[in-house]
């Protein structure tokens, strides 16, 4: 770690983040995150569903600009871990219930926290994984080894039909050519490797 003054950057944690990403992109989004499971449950239930406009999914890397670096080098402050969804439900909330002493002190922040968390509960129910593709700072991070990670998702076109059973099984609404591409909206969820035709695989790239 080198410090700056009063900001320190931390090679360790970058360097733990490439590793992960240069092994296999995005595949921690798709195994390895609670929350993503948890959007996942929250899909099945049976409400009407809307799809997420294509567009919303590059708003990760304006949240990873703003909330994760430009604000907190200003001031200091880690402002996308107060206001995280996935923190407030896996850590905050928690925390509080087993600190009640600390109820009392709950202020206008917190508030705002539960209100960010309600939206994206409600929002997760009729669209799928909508915090993996429009806000995870960390996903957007992975996403940017997608193409070029040591493990990846291949495509033999010459097996392919064309049957697009690949797109409609993708939790993140890819079609056939963003999967073939590695697209940094790509969970790594293998899903895709479902092809009766064996047309799709994952490994070394």
């Amino acid at each position: 770690m080198i410090a700056y003054g009063s900001y320190h950057f931390s090679f360790y944690t970058l360097g733990f983040l490439g590793i992960i990403g240069g092994i296999g992109g995005r595949i921690v989004c798709g195994w390895a995150c609670p929350f993503g499971l948890l959007q996942d449950l929250l899909y099945k239930i049976k409400l009407p569903k809307r799809e997420i406009p294509k567009w919303l999914d590059n708003l990760k890397y304006l949240v990873l600009l703003i909330l994760v670096i430009i604000i907190p080098y200003l001031t200091l402050e880690p402002w996308f871990t107060k206001l995280c969804p996935a923190g407030t439900l896996e850590a905050g909330i928690p925390f509080l219930i087993l600190n009640p002493n600390l109820r009392s002190s709950l202020g206008g922040l917190f508030v705002l926290k539960i209100i960010i968390l309600l939206s994206f509960l409600i929002w997760m129910m009729v669209s799928i994984r909508p915090f993996c593709r429009t806000t995870c700072p960390l996903g957007a991070i992975y996403s940017l080894f997608n193409s070029v990670s040591l493990f990846h998702i291949k495509v033999d076109e010459q097996k392919c039909d064309k049957c697009d059973l690949c797109a409609r099984e993708c939790p993140v609404s890819l079609n056939l050519d963003e999967i073939k591409k590695n697209a940094r909206g790509c969970v790594r969820c293998l899903r895709c490797i479902k092809c009766p035709h064996g047309a799709i695989t994952f490994g070394r790239g």
